[in-house]
C-alpha cells in the first residue's frame, strides 16, 4: 500500500460540520476563494519546538516509525515527546523563498504545509516547482528532481512523492488560498500569479487539478486535518470540499456552487410504464439494503435499473443476503 496508516480511531472522533458548506452555496471562482481565505485562516500560530511532537500524532506508520513520503527508510522516533529523529528533517512543499521579504510566521508555521523527510530531501528540493520532468538529475525511485518545461522554457522541477501527487496538489492549493500574496519572488512568479485570484497560473491550475482528480483524498490526508485542526485551528477545505478546486479553477469555475440534493428513493412496486417511470429502484422499507440482487439471472450492481433498458413484459427480481432471500415479480408497460 502507498499509506500507512494508525489511530484509524481518531478519525471517528472529529467532524467536519454540515454546515460549513452553506457558506459556499452560491459562490464561485474569485468570491469561493476569498470565503475560503477569509474563513479557513490558522487561528494559531504553531511554536517550530512543537511541530515533532504534532508529527507524531499524524505522520507515523503502524510500527511507529516516521511516515517520509520521500524515502522507504524506516526512521523511529525518539522517545521523547519533541526531538526530532536522526536524520531527519522538515520539508515546506511550497517553498518558503517564494514569499520573499513578505513571509511572516503564519506562513513559515503552517503545518500543512510542512511534512518530515530525510535530511537530504532539501538539498536535492531546493526551491523548485513541483512539475513533471523529461531529464531527471535526482532520483530514489520514490520521488524526483530533473528538467522539464513551462511554455517551452526549460526549468529545474520536481516530481512528488509516488502515490502522494494529489496530497501535494491539495496542499499547494490550500496555501494559494490561504496565504496568497500581491507580489511572488523566486521560483514562485512561474508557478503562481499575483493577487488573490486566480493566483494559480495556466501550468500550476493544469498540473494541480490533474493530480487533484487523479489522485484523490486519503486517510492520511483526513488523519492530518483532524490532528492538525486541534493544534492550529484551521483545516485544509480542499481535504474536506475536494470539489472546491473544480468551482474556483476549474470548468465549473463560472457555476456558483449548488449542492446536489439526492434522488428519493421510491420502493418497488409490482407494475411500471416507460413512459411515465425513468428508473426503478432496487429498494423496498421491507428488505435489507445490504441484500445483492439479480434480474432476470443477471447480477445488478447498480442501485437504479432504467425500465427501457429492461423492456416491456414481465421480469424476476431475486434478492439474497447471509440473513434474507426472497423474489417477486414486475410488469413493465408501455
Amino acid at each position: 500500500m502507498r499509506r500507512y496508516f494508525v489511530y484509524l480511531f481518531l478519525v471517528l472522533l472529529f467532524r467536519i460540520p454540515a454546515t460549513a458548506q452553506n457558506g459556499f452555496v452560491g459562490k464561485c471562482g474569485a468570491e469561493l476563494k476569498k470565503h475560503l481565505h477569509e474563513n479557513f485562516q490558522p487561528k494559531t500560530i504553531v511554536p517550530t519546538d512543537n511541530i515533532w511532537s504534532v508529527f507524531r500524532q499524524c505522520d507515523i506508520n503502524a510500527d511507529g516509525t516516521v511516515l517520509d513520503r520521500y524515502s522507504s527508510q524506516l526512521v523511529p522516533f525518539p522517545t521523547d515527546s519533541i526531538s526530532s529523529p536522526d536524520n531527519t528533517t522538515i520539508d515546506y512543499v511550497t517553498d518558503l523563498s517564494w514569499w520573499g521579504t513578505r513571509i511572516n510566521e503564519s506562513i513559515k508555521t503552517d503545518l500543512y504545509n510542512i511534512l518530515p523527510c530525510n535530511i537530504d530531501v532539501p538539498m536535492h528540493k531546493c526551491d523548485y516547482m513541483p512539475g513533471e520532468i523529461t531529464d531527471t538529475i535526482y532520483s530514489n525511485g520514490i520521488w524526483a528532481t530533473g528538467w522539464g518545461y513551462i511554455d517551452e522554457y526549460r526549468i529545474n522541477l520536481y516530481v512528488p512523492p509516488k502515490g502522494y501527487e494529489g496530497d501535494f496538489a491539495r496542499i499547494i492549493m490550500y496555501m494559494a488560498t490561504i496565504h496568497h500574496a500581491e507580489h511572488w519572488s523566486g521560483q514562485g512568479v512561474n508557478f503562481f500569479l499575483d493577487g488573490a485570484y486566480p493566483t494559480l497560473n495556466g501550468y500550476s491550475k493544469s498540473l494541480l487539478l490533474k493530480w487533484h482528480n487523479q489522485d484523490t483524498v486519503s486517510d492520511i490526508e483526513i488523519l492530518r486535518n483532524n490532528i492538525i485542526e486541534t493544534v492550529q485551528g484551521n483545516r485544509n477545505p480542499f481535504v474536506d470540499y475536494p470539489y472546491l478546486a473544480d468551482y474556483i479553477w476549474g470548468e465549473k469555475s463560472t457555476q456558483p456552487y449548488i449542492p446536489e440534493t439526492p434522488r428519493e428513493k421510491i420502493p418497488l412496486r409490482s407494475t411500471y410504464s416507460i413512459s411515465t417511470d425513468k428508473n426503478i429502484d432496487l429498494y423496498s422499507p421491507y428488505i435489507p439494503d445490504d441484500v445483492n440482487w439479480t434480474i432476470n439471472g443477471t447480477i445488478v450492481e447498480t442501485e437504479s435499473i432504467p425500465t427501457r433498458q429492461l423492456g416491456v413484459g414481465t421480469h424476476e427480481l431475486r434478492y439474497e443476503s447471509t440473513k434474507v432471500k426472497g423474489k417477486l415479480k414486475i410488469n413493465i408497460t408501455e
